[in-house]
């Protein structure tokens, strides 16, 4: 006899609350996901920490114990900071004691040169810190177009997680008195030079203060969070307005939001929250292209033009969709609605997974063009370092951050990735398992000490067609909804078999339908389309003088195929993971986004 309470839940209008699971509780199975997870694994353990330090000790007047890497790290990228989130959620995501020896190591170094200055900052350069920061301390602010609280940011972020995430103490001392430093240095600054310095590109380092100040009481870095913050489109989205958004640079203001909901998750007041979950209906909904990233040439377009602009060179910026994700999980966290986790599944399966490199040579990409026909260049391991490579070394250690959550006795299944998940409150662990596309049907297993009651709730994707479900191989009627309620006393091997019908959908671009993507179940496809006026070394940026990240190398859209108006018919399923276009210049293989190499590619394919 089955033993439970099932029903169908509509979590849009949902009170629940969650949290998603820590990281020492999810473990990645076999699959796309694991081999990046490694292969970024591999990379953390290839870079010398005392070169990315090597900055940062000079700024504290000691001598370097190794030189910098090239690329951005030449002027100071706060690229360690980066480095240091990374090793935290690696380590806790592999449990590989290397990670914590590099930790302790970093953080140890960054406590000396704290004690060696006498003062709290931490500075990627001598430069910062005697000239920027030093006329910041006297009231005195110099603008640019990056001004240092964007390298700032990075390390305090970094602190924050290696403390909070890795469980190091002393990162929370460090983390402090920095903080404690920046409060005193802005304290000179008039509302005017606060406007000065926030039209800039700066980070967010108030989303770090925000979460110092829930975690501590500390009124003071909550104080500080509110000042690093654009009042003008804080207000517009708390409104609702969006369009105060066109033209801005993404990767400004995504981060900022971010920043606002820890305001309000703090207590700040629901105007922030108001502002952050505006935006993100903003962003998802008009800038947003088909693999979940947004912006051309690092800016927000207006919603018109998104055909045109998906025809230039550059394409959305990896920064973006880290940050987009960190904000999706806040406010799901929140307010669990089940679009937040359609856009987490869309973005972690068709931008995150796609940009880091499968082949040798390159490690991540900064820009993925939605041009079709276009190409990505890979950062060189030790002379790139772009922004994208430092949000690049934490995004792969952070898959398992979605995938699970939990509250009181309700244990969330959010998104289908094999894995393996630790409920310590219930002495249970799940394990899910998955032969996509092959089955559509995702296997859930229970392991628990005892037997417990407790409500499983598992998400049903937008891509999906209607559920079935098995619950210890006995049929089970369900609902049409966005999520599925199970509750009952759960035993020891326990089984939940559910099944996802995933067709080959076609999906045309807004403001006119002049192009159109395939996806099957989650999974967004795309054309290998070959080398065409293309050399090797066009696709690694840095080892030489040339590190930029993007591509410049346009070949006409004419070379590359499309599709007749008939598009939505014109993909079909062969064996494996692999399907046939009928374009007009013949039959055009496709495969997952992530299964492509490098070279030039389509994820869009005109309609002719």
């Amino acid at each position: 006899m089955l033993r439970c309470f099932l029903t169908s839940i509509a979590l849009a209008s949902s009170a629940l609350a969650a949290n998603m699971l820590p990281p020492g509780d999810v473990r990645l199975a076999a699959g796309p996901f694991l081999d990046a997870q490694q292969r970024d694994l591999a990379y953390l353990l290839e870079l010398d920490p005392d070169r990315l330090l090597s900055g940062m000790r000079e700024a504290a007047g000691l001598e370097p114990k190794a030189p910098r890497y090239g690329g951005w790290e030449k002027r100071g990228s706060g690229m360690v900071g980066h480095y240091l989130a990374a090793l935290a959620w690696m380590s806790e995501v592999t449990g590989d004691p290397r990670l914590h020896e590099r930790i302790d190591h970093i953080v140890g170094e960054m406590a000396l040169y704290q004690e060696t200055t006498g003062a709290g900052g931490l500075f990627s350069s001598p430069w910062e810190r005697h000239e920027w920061f030093g006329l910041l301390a006297r009231g005195e602010l110099r603008l640019s177009n990056v001004v240092p609280w964007y390298t700032a940011h990075k390390t305090l972020s970094g602190l924050r997680d290696a403390w909070v995430v890795a469980g190091n103490k002393q990162a929370g001392e460090v983390l402090r008195r920095y903080a404690d430093w920046c409060v005193e240095v802005t304290s000179k600054l008039t509302d005017e030079q606060w406007r000065g310095l926030t039209s800039k590109e700066f980070g967010a380092p108030g989303e770090v203060f925000a979460d110092l100040w829930a975690r501590t009481g500390d009124a003071r870095y909550g104080d500080l969070a509110k000042r690093f913050c654009k009042t003008d489109t804080r207000d517009a989205l708390a409104r609702g307005d969006g369009a105060i958004l066109t033209g801005r640079h993404a990767n400004t203001e995504i981060p900022l939001f971010l920043g606002y909901q820890r305001i309000a998750d703090a207590g700040g007041g629901d105007v922030w929250h108001k502002a952050a979950e505006s935006f993100w209906r903003v962003v998802t909904r008009e800038q947003t292209f088909v693999f979940g990233g947004n912006s051309i040439w690092e800016c927000f377009i207006a919603p018109h033009e998104h055909e045109a602009r998906m025809q230039r060179l550059c394409g959305p910026e990896t920064c973006n969709s880290h940050n987009m994700l960190k904000l999706t999980r806040a406010l799901w966290e929140k307010d669990p609605r089940p679009g937040y986790l359609d856009f987490i599944d869309n973005v972690l399966h068709n931008h995150i997974l796609t940009t880091i490199n499968r082949g040798e040579g390159g490690v991540f990409t900064y820009y993925t063009p939605t041009l079709p026909g276009h190409y990505r260049r890979f950062s060189h391991p030790t002379d790139a370092f772009w922004c994208c490579v430092g949000s690049g070394m934490e995004n792969h250690a952070r898959y398992g951050e979605s995938i699970y959550a939990k509250e009181d006795d309700r244990f969330f299944v959010n998104v289908y990735i094999p894995s393996a998940a630790r409920w310590p409150e219930m002495n249970a662990t799940l394990t899910q398992s998955s032969s996509f596309p092959e089955s559509d049907v995702r296997q859930l297993r229970w392991k628990l000490d005892a037997p417990a009651t407790f409500t499983v709730t598992l998400r049903i994707p937008a891509w999906s067609g209607a559920p079935r479900l098995r619950v210890n191989g006995e049929d089970v009627n369900v609902a049409a909804g966005p999520a599925i309620d199970i509750r009952r006393e759960w035993r020891d091997g326990d089984r939940i078999d559910l099944l996802l019908p995933a067709d080959i959908r076609s999906v045309r671009t807004p403001g006119g339908g002049r192009f159109v993507s395939y996806f099957h179940g989650p999974w967004l496809l795309a054309a290998a389309l070959g080398m065409e006026g293309l050399e090797e070394n066009d696709l690694i940026a840095g080892g030489n003088e040339d590190f930029e990240q993007l591509g410049r190398k346009r070949v006409p859209l004419s070379h590359f195929p499309g599709v007749g108006e008939a598009a939505e018919k014109a993909v079909v399923r062969k064996p494996g993971a692999i399907y046939q276009l009928t374009s007009d210049k013949g039959p055009v293989e496709l495969v997952p986004f992530h299964e492509v190499g490098r070279g030039r590619y389509a994820v869009y394919f005109p309609v002719r």
